[in-house]
């Protein structure tokens, strides 16, 4: 009698939401900006995703990956869908994680949604959070998809006076097909963002930098499957006030199920 062959894994569907080190595998964005992306979506910060008429689809993936992958009890399923007047409303007071307008850039998402039956005030779509805007990583007619530009959507603020202070959006990063590369510019906004995330900006500075090469060192091992990535995420400690690579006398970087010993080899944590 022959001994039963145990059950073979199932591969991946190919429709099937990505996790955020599958999607910087691919491409669709860099290391980098993953981990800035990883941070404001990790502390709540709202994520839209701008996507060309005929990738709406790919728009919601990309939301859906992000989310899924930091906040596995949200229900990216219905984030994935296009931002409704109601779900927009939501979005801006806190009570939507994310979703998907359709539009080639973060101009464009603010008229869509500035306009309408029941648009959003200048003030509200200050709320936008963290645009994401993809686009077509090639000439070719059909080719792959990777994030163009990422943007921060300021907050509205108010000076001493209590007066509105509206300030334009940063630019967090855009792609330069010519390089073939990323240009970062979060340096510029990153006080403020530290700020909203009530912690020291070189704190959150070299918190991005071990993310990033966390991320990167996933990326280049192919440990990519969603569970698996979210497992790792959920495991991640931050050690605040420490540079990048340093560590305490008896004291790890990363604390919790999924993560190896600092200097032990695995999927858990890449060597630095």
């Amino acid at each position: 009698m022959t001994e039963p062959r145990p059950p073979q894994p199932k591969p991946a569907s190919p429709t099937a939401d990505p996790s955020l080190v599958g999607l910087v595998a691919r491409g669709v964005l860099d290391a980098e900006l993953a981990a800035l992306v990883w941070v404001l979506v990790e502390a709540r910060v709202p994520l839209v995703v701008a996507a060309p008429p005929d990738r709406v689809g790919a728009g919601g993936q990309l939301v859906a990956g992000i989310i899924g992958s930091i906040h596995p009890d949200e229900p990216v399923e219905q984030l994935a869908g296009l931002l409704t007047a109601v779900g927009a409303s939501n979005l801006v007071r806190g009570r939507r994680a994310g979703g998907v307008v359709e539009a080639t850039s973060l101009e464009e998402v603010r008229r869509r949604l500035g306009g309408g039956p029941m648009p959003l005030s200048e003030d509200q779509l200050t709320f936008l959070g963290c645009v994401l805007v993809i686009g077509e990583a090639s000439d070719s007619r059909r080719g792959k998809l990777r994030v163009t530009a990422a943007h921060y959507v300021r907050p509205l603020a108010r000076d001493a006076h209590g007066h509105s202070q509206r300030l334009d959006p940063a630019v967090l990063a855009a792609w330069d097909p010519r390089l073939e590369r990323y240009e970062h510019f979060a340096w510029g906004v990153l006080p403020e963002i530290a700020a909203r995330l009530g912690r020291r900006a070189g704190d959150l500075d070299a918190d991005l930098h071990h993310r990033r090469d966390d991320l990167g060192g996933l990326a280049k091992a192919g440990v990519t499957e969603l569970g698996e990535v979210r497992r790792l995420i959920a495991g991640y400690r931050v050690r605040w006030g420490d540079g990048h690579g340093g560590s305490g006398p008896g004291e790890d970087h990363h604390q919790g199920e999924g993560h190896s010993e600092p200097n032990a080899e695995g999927p858990g944590h890449m060597p630095h």
